[in-house]
């Protein structure tokens, strides 16, 4: 094998190594942004699970308050 050829090799192998390491990055980049949005969407669906656990255990007269009071936030 020629010096010309085991330069090229060399180059091949630096180049390959250098696209596999940016897709691992890139894949890992991803993950953590969707890991981040499915924490976020959980945080708001806790709260609104906790939103209607209060409205379920309340009495009447103040469930019919709490339910006012979200008519008017929406509005």
């Amino acid at each position: 094998m020629d010096v010309f050829k085991f330069v090229i090799i060399i180059v091949l192998i630096g180049t390959v190594g250098g696209i596999v390491k940016e897709v691992l990055r890139n894949k890992r980049k991803s993950e953590l942004k969707s890991n981040q949005w499915k924490d976020e969407r959980i945080e708001a669906l806790e709260e609104r699970v906790a939103t209607l656990e209060r409205i379920l255990t309340d009495d009447k007269e103040r469930l019919k308050r709490e339910i006012d009071s979200l008519h008017r936030e929406e509005a």
